[in-house]
């Protein structure tokens, strides 16, 4: 894939998982997806599906929708996996002669059966059991199963510079074992050559929590209550990861080999990866996604209440507040179209993302602390009506005229640090950006085609509203 001249020089990974597309019927544990739910990653979940470099890009949708689950993040989309050495080995395959749940692939060293209804136990889950669990032996067999190819993620995230990049490629965890379930119920679970059989029992705990969750329709309960939005698949994801990680830390603690909690394990793994890349995005939805949950629910069998009145932000689940605290901040915008350029779409992106999109051009604290004062926000695609790429105009409105300016500072030393800046606006290799201010509590960024760019007007009819203007011409 083309890399925009916004991008840092990053190298790939060797292996990535297939983005967005490819997720859409995932339901379980990957990691960090593109975009939002990614239900398996990150991810990520609708975010408008934009291509690259020269060619036109097909109309934005609005949502991000994925739906896997996965045990750890990847690239845009990741999977659950745990360090060999923090495991103990469990006794070998007990199983209680009754063995329901076929084993295809490889070979599993325990008993799927005794682990799935122990785990069934724990969620007083009245399920029936999964028909199969298939083992994989390596990342190309785990690549296949979600359609193979080169991770790729919106052209948005791209000139941003939130892509792909090592990863946990060099890392403790590359390594690690992973696990991944669909939607339609099928699980797999990817071993690794030198995996510990107590790291496959957790994973196997995880994917079926995600399993069950499915069958008793908690998942179709969370998704009435949210939009389809890039920040409602982050929720989406961080409330069904949060639930599956409190559901595998009580299976271990009453029925596992090793007793050792795995949450603290997405801290270290959001940790291990470099500030910039996505998947610090899509490990975030663990992390947070956990501490959310874990604050309100105390045993698994309880989980309704969390699926069933989630957050409503991806700012109430970093700072743990509840579904009617903070609400997002009122912001009209219109866009008034011309005979060159159009509205093609828009999205609301969310605290989380702008949060870990600016940890591209600052530190990861000074980023955190810019997103902390987000009110609200809204992603603009504007057209030309000839045909060709898109161009963007980010809309924020924030907490209060102290939080707009500290992020509007941290923005501009962010696009100094990515591009050449002019008089009053930054070019960023092929495309150009302009930053304003229409009120002392809103901000705008546009950035593209340098035309659309520089000719927007950009005004505020009151304290809560802005107004587009696009200009009659496109070159």
């Amino acid at each position: 894939m083309p890399r925009s001249a916004m991008s840092p020089r990053r190298g790939k990974r060797t292996v990535v998982l297939a983005v967005v597309t490819a997720l859409v019927a995932l339901a379980g544990c990957q990691a960090p997806v593109i975009g939002p739910d990614g239900t398996g990653t990150g991810n990520p979940n609708v975010s408008p599906s934009d291509t690259h470099a020269d060619t036109a890009e097909p109309e934005p949708t609005e949502t991000h929708t994925a739906d896997t689950d996965r045990t750890k993040p990847t690239d845009s989309a990741s999977p659950t996996s745990t360090p060999a050495e923090t495991t103990e080995s469990p006794p070998p395959d007990e199983t209680d002669g009754n063995n329901s749940i076929a084993v295809a692939g490889g070979n599993l060293s325990l008993s799927a059966d005794r682990i799935f209804a122990d785990v069934r136990d724990v969620m007083a889950g009245d399920v029936t059991a999964p028909e199969q669990v298939t083992v994989l032996e390596n990342e190309s067999e785990l690549a296949d199963v979600l359609g193979g190819g080169t991770a790729g993620v919106p052209r948005f995230y791209e000139l941003l510079g939130l892509e792909p990049g090592e990863g946990l490629n060099g890392t403790a965890f590359e390594r690690m074992e992973n696990g991944l379930t669909f939607n339609s119920g099928f699980i797999y679970i990817l071993k690794r050559p030198d995996g510990d059989p107590g790291s496959t029992e957790w994973v196997l705990a995880h994917e079926f929590g995600h399993y069950v969750n499915l069958r008793v329709d908690r998942v179709t309960a969370l998704r009435s209550k949210l939009g389809r939005t890039t920040d409602d698949s982050y929720i989406v994801r961080a409330v069904r990861e949060g639930a599956t990680i409190l559901t595998t830390d009580a299976y271990l603690a009453r029925h596992g080999n090793r007793t050792a909690p795995t949450a603290p394990l997405y801290d270290r793994l959001l940790a291990a990866v470099s500030p910039g890349e996505i998947d610090r995005y899509g490990f975030s939805q663990y992390a947070f996604g956990h501490r959310y949950v874990a604050d309100r629910v105390d045993d698994p069998a309880d989980l309704d209440g969390v699926f069933e009145n989630p957050p409503r932000t991806s700012e109430q689940v970093i700072h743990g507040y509840a579904p009617d605290a903070e609400p997002p901040a009122e912001l009209n915008v219109t866009v008034n179209a011309s005979g060159a350029w159009r509205s093609g779409g828009s999205d609301r992106l969310g605290e989380a993302f702008v949060r870990y999109a600016l940890e591209n051009g600052v530190s990861p604290e000074r980023a955190a602390e810019a997103a902390a004062g987000w009110g609200s926000d809204r992603l603009y695609y504007l057209r030309p009506t000839a045909g060709g790429n898109s161009s963007y105009a980010w809309t924020f409105r924030w907490d209060d005229a102290a939080n707009a300016s500290e992020f509007e500072r941290t923005l501009r030393d962010y696009l100094d640090e990515r591009g050449e800046r002019g008089d009053d606006s930054w070019s960023l290799g092929d495309v150009t950006a302009v930053l304003h201010s229409p009120t002392d509590r809103t901000t705008v960024l546009v950035v593209g085609n340098e035309s659309v760019v520089d000719g927007t007007v950009v005004t505020a009819p009151s304290s809560e509203a802005i107004r587009l203007e696009l200009p009659g011409s496109d070159s």
